[in-house]
């Protein structure tokens, strides 16, 4: 994850680890110039609460600190800047401009995305989808088709992949899914059933849980067993349309179906070209 995105959203700071999160964020390219000691003096804590903050960040230290200021910093200017992810454009621009609009949209979106992969997260996710006997996808309908994407992609490879369309198709195929499963369950904040129904029963049957959301958004009553993020900064509700969230959705898939195509790379090559093959040859004549 983006080191400045870590620093904004970790919830589980001390008082003085938030003091010094905050005077990263704001300032930087001074922090690359100071000491752990320097640090702690202009922010009036200690040493060791410096050191403390590095070890929550799963930093090894203050140097590690530092290189990670500097490996995130383009990114965290590039978010900082002003741009409405909610109305990206108004009604006086040119069709000229809209295109470049649009188009950082999505690149910022792409970026923002990128930088909340968790690497670890990632390997353990692609090991579940491998273990599973039948992955299942829940989702609203305004991501369904993103869904039925993911299902197309894994089907070309001889992968089956259920995504239940109604609320009592999700709620019948969590009901009967087992320990054998896995479940992908995509919402940015958590509306209707994907909220709190259907990952009771999914906790109660032992299945495992992987969560595509927003940063802040997790179940009530249990965490999911693997999370992953999609792009933050774009309102729920009030904007023109869900540019950033649907392509940051997309962006996440594309990325699980690769890893898990990666695993076993020229056995899925092969298996994509013979049902390529049997395609074409089964509609000559």
């Amino acid at each position: 994850m983006n080191l400045f995105i870590n620093l904004k959203e970790n919830k589980d700071l001390s008082k003085n680890e938030r003091v010094l999160a905050d005077y990263i964020l704001k300032h930087p390219e001074d922090v690359l110039k100071m000491s752990s000691k320097d640090l702690g003096k202009v922010c009036f804590v200690s040493t060791a609460t410096v050191y403390r903050l590095c070890d929550k960040l799963g930093l090894s230290g203050f140097s590690d600190l530092k290189i990670k200021i500097t490996s995130s910093l383009d990114d965290h200017r590039k978010s900082n800047e002003d741009f409405n992810f909610d109305f990206p454009v108004n009604q006086f621009q040119t069709h000229y401009e809209i295109i470049q609009k649009i188009k950082e949209d999505y690149e910022q979106t792409l970026n923002l995305t990128a930088n909340l992969f968790s690497l670890d997260q990632l390997r353990l996710i692609a090991s579940a989808m491998e273990k599973a006997q039948i992955i299942d996808v829940y989702t609203s309908a305004g991501n369904i088709n993103f869904a039925l994407n993911f299902q197309f992609q894994m089907q070309e490879i001889g992968i089956q992949v259920n995504v239940s369309v109604d609320e009592y198709q999700q709620r019948l195929t969590a009901a009967s899914s087992n320990e054998n499963h896995l479940a992908i369950i995509i919402t940015f904040g958590g509306r209707g059933i994907l909220s709190d129904i259907l990952p009771r029963i999914l906790h109660k049957v032992k299945t495992p849980i992987v969560l595509i959301s927003s940063y802040d958004y997790t179940f009530k009553d249990f965490d999911p067993d693997y999370q992953l993020y999609i792009s933050p900064y774009e309102n729920h509700y009030k904007k023109i349309s869900s540019f950033s969230t649907r392509l940051s959705i997309l962006y996440i898939l594309d990325v699980l179906y690769t890893c898990y195509f990666k695993l076993d790379y020229q056995e899925n090559i092969e298996k994509k070209l013979a049902y390529y093959n049997n395609i074409v040859e089964g509609t000559i004549k």
